[in-house]
């Protein structure tokens, strides 16, 4: 009988012990926040930040902002700070399994002045919230075909991460000239 609950016994700890092991991708990600909004906002305006707007997402800017997406955005509205000609957009936008939160900043002449990853939800790739790689993007513009001015020299690992921050980099430079179109 006690060889029989020993052999129970080892079973059911063998079969936790496989649940853990094939846990489903994305069950249990950290989440790392590197800075918060209010900070962000701190970095592109200082001490007076203007109030939040909101961008209603439709006609030509819905189809330029999923273009550069490269998939449909599931949200109708956009939160977004404006003052001077610049403007912050926080955007949330999937990486691998997790979506990930980047302040982006826009100068009046229509460059990143300021990019930021504010939260990190996945196991690997968080390379990318270092000043040195977020440097690149600094001073980069919207070509004619909605792209980036600049080349982004990627990070080993990361490739899904740096392929979603140039994603919402674009993006963010698309609302920039919608916003400044606007009467």
């Amino acid at each position: 009988m006690r060889v029989i609950r020993a052999w129970a016994s080892i079973r059911a700890l063998s079969v936790l012990m496989l649940a853990v092991i094939v846990m489903p991708a994305g069950a249990a990600y950290d989440e790392t926040e590197y800075l918060k909004p209010e900070a962000f906002l701190a970095k592109v305006y200082g001490e007076n930040v203007p109030s939040i707007s909101l961008m209603p997402l439709r006609g030509d800017t819905r189809k330029r902002a999923e273009a550069v997406l490269g998939h449909r955005y599931s949200g109708m509205r956009l939160r977004y700070w404006q003052q001077d000609g610049t403007t912050a957009w926080i955007i949330d936008e999937k990486s691998k399994d997790m979506p990930m939160t980047i302040g982006i900043g826009i100068n009046p002449e229509g460059e990143i002045a300021v990019i930021e990853l504010l939260v990190y939800r996945e196991p690997r790739g968080g390379e990318i919230h270092q000043a040195a790689f977020r440097k690149q993007y600094l001073g980069m513009r919207l070509t004619e075909a909605d792209a980036l001015s600049g080349q982004v020299d990627g990070i080993t690992g990361a490739t899904l991460s740096v392929d979603a921050l140039n994603r919402v980099a674009a993006m963010a430079l698309v609302l920039h000239q919608s916003v400044q179109a606007s009467p």
